[in-house]
């Protein structure tokens, strides 16, 4: 069986740069089942505890961040920092963009999506919610949810063309001049991607990946499933079926064009303990190398042993559970006098000796 782990340089080599994306940890509006887009929902304190657990896997893997791409959502803020700080990386430089904000839900922003669901059927609902094209109702220039209403993005956004229509309106109604840039009311999810791809080609590729850095995305859902869909090369077709969960670091192989996971040492395995969708396989696909040694068909884990990286094989059961022994023991503080094992076991099973009735005896504690 071949392992990987985060691969530690050889002596005289430069370290391997990383793409780490992750979800913003659970906010009080995904505890509610609402749309939240661009309104700024706190973190809830499960989504505060996911952010910071998700620091320490990182740093029990050896991940050093050299710098961080977020949003302007707080949440997505946040949950970066709760990263960074069990890496004692919260100096790190981080780079705030509007352009890695969710997907703008327009009149849909702060409403029930139980609610949406029960008045306009579940067709209507998955293709607000999850459409490649289709936009939700877009939102009221005057609603609070419209980001032209708020002065960050008043102050502080420049990319953005002009709306001659808003200008005119907003200058007549406050009898002076103000120009107001084209802010959205709504978009689909390919409206999303044309604002977060080209950040990530033109601003993130070239300021990290291409100078040898390892770089900490923070964004949100729709935002992440896009660029996963860009990187992944996840048909459109399949891309609604594609659940991010939150607070869970993916780490993207450049090299190989897939996603995996850090092993946390738990059962089930993060891959099949959070919920992917129905598409998980597209991302967790075998990993496209140049190289002969292929990928792990069926284990998209990287692990806390580093002496097994991808290209390593032929080591023996006993050697590869010792050193994953050893790993944990760096992270768990684990004894050398105690129990410890990463396989799946029942702690007893009833043993009825042959000729025996089930009131016999008490069952006897057995190892499978």
């Amino acid at each position: 069986r071949r392992r990987r782990s985060v691969r530690p340089p050889a002596p005289g080599e430069a370290r391997p740069p990383l793409v780490v994306i992750i979800r913003h940890g659970k906010t009080t509006h995904n505890k509610l089942g609402l749309f939240t887009g661009w309104e700024d929902a706190q973190l809830a304190p499960e989504g505060r505890a996911e952010a910071a657990a998700a620091g320490a896997l990182m740093r029990a893997h050896g991940v050093e961040v050299d710098v961080v791409y977020t949003s302007w959502l707080t949440r997505a803020i946040e949950t970066a920092w709760l990263v960074l700080s069990p890496l004692d990386a919260l100096w790190v430089t981080i780079h705030k963009s509007w352009r890695l904000n969710e997907r703008m839900y327009g009149r849909l922003t702060g409403l029930s999506k139980r609610m949406i669901k029960q008045k306009h059927g579940d067709d209507q609902f998955m293709k607000w919610r999850r459409g490649y094209r289709e936009r939700p109702p877009p939102a009221s220039p005057f609603s609070p949810f419209y980001p032209g209403n708020d002065e960050r993005y008043q102050k502080y956004v420049s990319d953005v063309p002009i709306s001659l229509r808003q200008s005119l309106i907003r200058s007549l109604g406050h009898g002076r001049l103000e120009l107001h840039r084209k802010f959205p009311r709504a978009e689909s999810l390919k409206d999303c991607m044309d604002r977060t791809i080209p950040y990530y080609q033109n601003t993130i590729y070239p300021q990290t990946i291409a100078k040898n850095r390892t770089v900490l995305i923070a964004s949100s859902e729709n935002a992440i499933r896009g660029l996963l869909m860009h990187l992944c090369d996840i048909p459109i077709a399949n891309i609604s079926n594609v659940e991010i969960p939150t607070g869970v670091p993916l780490i993207y192989d450049i090299a190989g064009r897939c996603v995996h996971l850090f092993d946390d040492g738990q059962l089930p395995k993060p891959r099949d303990r959070y919920d992917f969708g129905e598409a998980a396989d597209l991302l967790f696909r075998p990993c496209d190398y140049d190289d002969d040694d292929g990928c792990d068909l069926l284990d998209p884990h990287l692990y806390l042993d580093d002496k097994f990286h991808r290209g390593d094989g032929g080591l023996g059961p006993d050697i590869e559970a010792a050193a994953e022994r050893e790993a944990w023991e760096r992270v768990l503080e684990i004894g050398e006098d105690d129990e410890f094992t990463t396989e799946e076991r029942d702690f007893w099973v009833k043993e009825i000796r042959e000729g025996a009735t089930e009131f016999d005896d008490e069952p006897v504690e057995v190892e499978i």
